[in-house]
């Protein structure tokens, strides 16, 4: 099974987040790496615009990284039907890697087990009970059985099940009730004859001895069915007790696995049973797998490369329990740990898109037209068209390069681009408050930084009321010491706040202009990252 490695970046993904997942995916699969894009939620308007403004998919939705049954090495599914015969069955277990064998019905959805438990246990029933299922045999599968030919085929074959071995001897009497019966003999046209008058219901010729045209045409009469094998007396004998189909004996309502199943939660149900496999189904209820105990333990674990984040609580649920491969940032070094060593590219830069722009470059590779221009919307996100205070130099000339690859005026674009990402209108309080939000530790202080961007001031006056109680709701529920919300004007003209919690007061000390004692305005800061949580680790270590 190929292996894939996913790209992802962090809860409530921005554009850099998005597009740094994008791009960086295409170089590595240009390098020969199997990578795929991932994202851990929607998209705010802004990376809408910029993926459609590039003719570009959301990439895939991950929410969590450990490993699905999908995602592991299991067996191929040994499938059969309901009418397949328990000789068919045993060739085809012998033959299997797995020793179940998964039977559909004419629906081709899973209806049953067998297992080697389920084809022996014929040579433990009564002969009333093999009579019984001998009654539910097809002439053909009869025919198959024992590797014969049918000579004759009543229109509605059917036996009452008991199955007799005829003699040689011409001069045996037939004081046995032979009537609706299935006969076994090797020659002789008196005993067919006498066979077909008592009401034998069919006739199995062995030694590939021939039928006589008029007891042929007896049996089409006595509408008896007639089979001719090469095989001998005995070796017919010994198999076509097995010709009756599966169904009459496999194991009903299976426990089966969704192959979007976690591996983990899977051994914990797993360990309640005691069966030796168990089917894997897909969401359509299509068997795509057998999974066995054995499959559960040193499996592959998912591989991730982290991009735009490097703290834990920004990363996708259960990190911990999936390889990390790298991490591409330009945020401070957060807490995710690894038990070995990694490729890890942290850059004071003002974009995660800037870093793997370089990367192109290191690796001799000039990016798609639309890689280079969801890199080049990336940087102008996150430097607010490069007014942010964490723009360097080398963000300015990668996004210029890349505009030049795509084709497109970066300052023009710029405009559109970031008046794309003002919907506040349209939005909740919730989605608003939510769209870019992120969580902090700092000391024994729990702090969530939310920001959004505006165009014109009526835009926030128009849902303040309402987004001042969802902020209130959200802060008291998760018991954050301080929630903020930065909406920062577009031309990088300032940011209002609006914050909540029992450290409001701090923000006081930070910002130039108070409103009331839970929002106001400051017309420097614009960043979250450079200059709004510097100046709010500095204060919270002194307290």
């Amino acid at each position: 099974m190929q292996q894939y490695v996913y790209i992802v970046g962090h809860k409530n993904p921005d554009t850099d987040s998005i597009c740094s997942a994008l791009a960086y995916a295409e170089l590595k699969q240009r390098l020969g790496v199997h990578a795929i894009p991932c994202r851990l939620g929607p998209l705010n308007e802004e990376t809408k615009y910029v993926l459609k403004r590039f003719g570009l998919e959301n990439p895939l939705l991950l929410k969590d990284a450990r490993s699905q049954l999908r995602d592991i090495d299991i067996d191929e599914p040994t499938l059969i039907s309901t009418k397949t015969s328990l000789k068919e069955a045993w060739d085809v277990l012998f033959k299997a890697r797995n020793k179940s064998l998964f039977v559909l019905d004419e629906q081709q959805k899973l209806t049953g087990i067998v297992s080697t438990s389920n084809l022996a246990s014929p040579r433990m029933m009564s002969d009333e009970l093999m009579q019984k299922l001998m009654k539910t045999a097809s002439l053909s599968a009869l025919a198959k059985t024992i590797n014969g030919e049918i000579d004759y085929e009543p229109k509605n074959f059917k036996t009452n099940g008991k199955v007799f071995i005829v003699t040689l001897n011409d001069g045996t009497k037939f004081e046995e009730n032979f009537k609706h019966s299935i006969t076994i003999l090797s020659d002789g046209n008196r005993k067919q004859r006498q066979l077909l008058e008592m009401g034998t219901r069919c006739m199995i010729i062995t030694c590939n001895e021939q039928i006589s045209p008029d007891n042929l045409e007896l049996a089409r009469k006595q509408d008896c069915a007639v089979i001719r094998t090469p095989w001998d007396t005995m070796k017919v004998a010994k198999v076509i007790n097995e010709a009756f189909p599966v169904e009459s004996l496999m194991s009903r309502n299976p426990i089966t696995f969704q192959d979007d199943e976690y591996v983990d939660d899977v051994a914990k149900k797993m360990a309640n049973t005691r069966y030796r496999s168990y089917p894997v189904l897909d969401i359509e209820g299509k068997a795509v797998g057998a999974v066995s105990r054995y499959h559960l333990l040193n499996y592959r674990r998912k591989k991730f490369i982290l991009v735009d984040h490097s703290a834990k609580n920004q990363a996708i649920n259960n990190i911990e329990d999936a390889e990390i491969e790298e991490i591409i940032d330009h945020h401070h070094i957060g807490n995710i740990e690894t038990s070995y060593p990694i490729f890890y590219r942290n850059q004071r830069c003002g974009c995660t898109c800037t870093i793997i722009a370089q990367l192109y470059k290191e690796n001799g590779i000039t990016p798609s037209a639309q890689m280079a221009g969801i890199m080049m919307s990336a940087i102008i996100s996150d430097t607010l068209h490069f007014k942010s205070a964490t723009t360097t130099q080398l963000d300015k000339d990668i996004a210029y390069g890349l505009a030049e690859i795509a084709g497109v005026d970066l300052d023009h674009y710029a405009d559109e681009m970031l008046s794309a990402s003002v919907a506040l209108k349209e939005s909740t309080p919730t989605q608003i408050l939510n769209r870019d939000l992120k969580t902090y530790d700092m000391g024994k202080y729990k702090i969530a930084i939310g920001q959004t961007n505006y165009k014109n001031i009526e835009d926030i006056q128009a849902i303040l009321p309402a987004f001042r109680q969802q902020l209130e709701k959200e802060q008291t529920t998760k018991q954050f010491d301080l929630m903020v919300m930065m909406f920062s004007h577009i031309m990088a003209e300032g940011t209002m706040f609006v914050y909540s919690g029992p450290l409001s007061y701090v923000m006081n000390e930070i910002i130039d202009t108070k409103f009331d004692d839970h929002s106001g305005y400051d017309h420097d800061i614009i960043s979250r990252k450079q200059q709004l949580m510097p100046k709010l680790s500095v204060i919270l270590k002194q307290m």
